[in-house]
């Protein structure tokens, strides 16, 4: 997000309360609101020297501390905040809570993830934002479990094997390794066969052993290897009924300056899937919210393997509420 000096990106995640900033080599997320009168300053992402607020030219240094603020006889000393940060995989990760019982990196230490989860060769490509009318838990839900992949996902079904699904499980965090699906099904779909030739054009004779590893560290961080791309996203609630999800896609450097094709066909194949688990999401909370408008609640059983994962998530959301209930 930020590979040179002075390089900064706002951090929509955070609704653009903080920045990364690239100062000297090192990573630092800064508070991105002024200390005078609470402005946002910077904004998207870009290079700058200093951290400057539009509204009275107050002075940040990439560090973080004031440099200069016009008109006043004595340096106020306000500066902005900084927020500890750890680098696992080369992703950092700001802690949101400064008591927080998750630790991110015994939440990735995953057989064969460190391996496929190296991002020294990739670059960020785009940013995109979802924006959705129901629950969060309702997307964590549908994202935990293959039971309608081959149902709902007839492109994506024909990438990904679902039959020959594992499962990895950590305290609060969890793992899906699906195969790469070598023979073509009888229903597809014209996104995912075009990304699919893709795939077999790169690869040659040596395919890809998955097809698909999803990773979830819950409650609301993702991270998604697929070949030759590594998909990383951020839900975040707004209300009980609405929420956002930012999508960060990493590709390999050569396929950015050398395969746009590549990009474009893999793009189009995530965002039908992601436009169909939208129309699942939106099926399970308007008969949700159905139900509670009558006074009434269901839950079916789940489903061995395909729902492991689902239930898990579930088992550590009923521990971490069980203090608040």
């Amino acid at each position: 997000m930020a590979p040179q000096q002075g390089n900064y990106h706002v951090l929509e995640a955070l609704n653009k309360s903080a920045v990364l900033v690239n100062n000297n080599g090192k990573m630092n997320v800064l508070s991105n609101v002024c200390r005078h009168r609470q402005a946002l300053m910077l904004e998207n992402q870009g290079s700058a020297s200093h951290i400057v607020c539009p509204l009275h030219r107050w002075t940040y240094g990439l560090d973080g501390k004031l440099e200069g603020a016009p008109y006043f006889k004595e340096n106020p000393c306000l500066n902005l905040e900084s927020f500890p940060v750890e680098e696992i995989h080369n992703l950092i990760f700001k802690q949101t809570y400064k008591q927080s019982s998750i630790n991110i990196k015994d939440a990735m230490e995953f057989k064969q993830l460190n391996q496929l989860l190296n991002f020294d060769d990739y670059k960020l490509h785009s940013v995109k934002i979802d924006h959705y009318d129901f629950n969060w838990k309702t997307f964590i839900e549908v994202y935990l479990e293959d039971y309608h992949v081959w149902a709902f996902h007839p492109g994506l079904n024909n990438i990904v094997d679902c039959d020959d699904l594992s499962w990895e499980f950590k305290a609060f965090s969890s793992i899906q390794k699906v195969p790469f699906r070598e023979k073509n099904q009888s229903q597809s779909s014209e996104a995912y066969d075009l990304l699919k030739s893709k795939i077999n054009e790169q690869s040659g004779h040596s395919k890809p052993q998955f097809g698909a590893i999803w990773l979830t560290i819950y409650p609301f961080f993702m991270i998604e290897w697929y070949p030759n791309v590594i998909v990383v996203s951020h839900l975040i609630p707004d209300d009980v009924n609405h929420c956002r999800n930012i999508i960060e896609f990493y590709y390999p450097e050569e396929t950015i300056l050398f395969d746009q094709d590549y990009i474009t066909a893999q793009q189009a194949a995530y965002n039908e899937t992601a436009l169909e688990d939208k129309i699942i999401c939106e099926k399970m909370h308007e008969g949700r919210r159905s139900l509670f408008k009558n006074k009434q609640e269901d839950m079916g059983p789940y489903h061995e393997p395909l729902e492991d994962g689902l239930k898990h998530f579930h088992q550590w959301y009923q521990t971490e509420m069980s203090s608040h209930l």
